[in-house]
């Protein structure tokens, strides 16, 4: 089979997230032909399989090969290359790493020339240490450097477009705040990486060397991590948790997607445009909202495809519509984040912890409080003796958990616009009519009826 044929089957297994057939299609055609594009993909499914090491070794080798070939679709694949970078950086918690790719991944979106695109060294400190905070990437000061930056294009290469700029920004406000949790000289504080990477090799010896120096690396850093946290343990003191409540919100969802509304109100039209969210798949940043702090992050329920996923911004109210990775009935939305989330307790899209992302500690339930009990009287019954003072609250409670249980089975079973009907229905009429029957529901308002011989009074 071709290399191009390969390499469509491994793009499009890649696409439906079946990482291991596209890991073998994109190898089979790398062989033949060193594409930086195939290369971007295959480092995905590296990546979402584990294999960091590999992962990066093929995004820094397709940035360089990109550089080298220099036709007009290197600029996009080297600001995706600097980009997947950022991402492995991440989820090996190396932060400083992780916002510098970032950061050169967005600078070369602004058509900034390559040898000017490394501002990293104005945010570190005398002893070597990254102190960029929010106030520095955010959009106003981003932007101005975006103006002023654009003068400056020696490269030859023009930007990738709006939209890889604003996706480099909204990626980066979430490794910042991972960041500004971090002590002051944290090991994970120190840029070890270089905008330009050497060209590595792609030969499948060099794994084991790698995994070994990995593992090398990781040991060092765990010992750099626990004498920086003893240092600093006397001195550092937690930041207090903000006392703003969460939205309101509300949901309705099928087995492949999940609708949800954030409701919250813009002071005009202008602000919503302001709002921008970036969705990946265990994490959903919103930046511009009418609240402090003004950026939210939420973690969904379990993971998401970014790719099929899309939201929409109103003066009341910002609507998601959320493609499930793995299809199936969630019992609730996710949880909104007032600080930033710790990223070990990120879903994955399975729903398992990878090797940079450790789960968290199973919570212990408070022990139930004993219900006080009646005085049991002589009874021949088989069932054992009955609390008679509590009867007659044992059969209300018994008759109102069968009703709700089966309004409860009714809404579950019902598609969106069925349970969109029930809603509608129900509230308009005061709880006198429930209808599954959209067509007819949404086009007008329910009427109040009431049973025979009851007369509905407005209060």
């Amino acid at each position: 089979m071709s290399a191009v044929k390969l390499a469509e089957a491994g793009m499009a297994s890649a696409q439906a997230r079946k990482w291991d057939e596209a890991i073998t299609s994109l190898t089979k055609a790398i062989e033949q032909s060193k594409s930086p594009q195939w290369l971007l993909a295959r480092s995905q499914a590296l990546m979402e399989t584990g294999q960091l090491d590999r992962a990066l070794r093929d995004a820094e080798f397709a940035y360089c090969t990109a550089a080298e070939r220099g036709n007009d679709k290197s600029r996009k694949q080297m600001i995706e290359a600097q980009h997947r970078r950022s991402v492995i950086y991440f989820r090996r918690k190396l932060y400083a790493n992780a916002d510098a790719c970032a950061s050169w991944s967005q600078q070369l979106a602004q058509g900034v020339a390559v040898k000017a695109a490394d501002n990293t060294g104005e945010f570190v400190d005398e002893k070597g240490f990254y102190q960029v905070t929010a106030a520095d990437v955010a959009p106003a000061k981003a932007a101005e450097q975006k103006q002023q930056q654009q003068q400056q294009q020696q490269d030859g290469g023009n930007g990738s477009g709006e939209s890889d700029w604003k996706k480099a920004l909204a990626w980066r406000s979430t490794i910042v705040r991972f960041l500004e949790a971090l002590p002051a000289e944290d090991p994970a504080r120190r840029i070890t990486v270089k905008l330009v990477p050497v060209k590595p090799s792609l030969d499948q010896g060099e794994d084991d060397k790698d995994a070994a120096e990995q593992k090398k690396a990781k040991e060092e850093i765990s010992r750099a991590e626990i004498e920086a946290a003893k240092a600093s343990a006397a001195t550092t003191q937690p930041k207090p948790a903000t006392a703003s409540g969460p939205f309101r919100s509300q949901m309705y969802q099928s087995d492949a997607s999940i609708t949800v509304s954030l409701f919250m109100k813009f002071a005009s039209k202008e602000d919503t445009t302001k709002v921008q969210v970036d969705m990946q798949p265990n994490l959903i940043t919103i930046s511009g909202v009418p609240r402090e702090p003004s950026v939210s992050y939420i973690v969904p329920h379990a993971a998401i495809d970014p790719s099929k996923s899309t939201y929409r911004v109103a003066t009341m109210k910002i609507e998601f519509t959320l493609a499930k990775a793995q299809p199936g009935k969630w019992a609730t939305f996710g949880r909104e984040e007032l600080s930033q989330p710790d990223a070990s307790t990120l879903p994955t899209a399975t729903d398992a912890p990878t090797s940079s992302q450790q789960a968290p500690e199973k919570r212990q339930e408070p022990a139930a409080a004993v219900k006080p009990q009646g005085p049991a009287y002589p009874t021949s019954s088989k069932s054992g003796p009955k609390d008679w003072d509590h009867l007659a609250d044992d059969e209300k409670d018994d008759d109102d958990k069968d009703v709700n249980a089966f309004f409860k089975q009714l809404y579950k079973g019902a598609t969106p616009d069925q349970q969109r009907a029930m809603m509608k229905s129900f509230q308009e009429s005061n709880g006198t009519a429930l209808s599954t029957d959209w067509a007819s529901v949404s086009k007008e308002t329910v009427k109040t009826s009431p049973p025979d011989g009851v007369e509905a009074k407005k209060w």
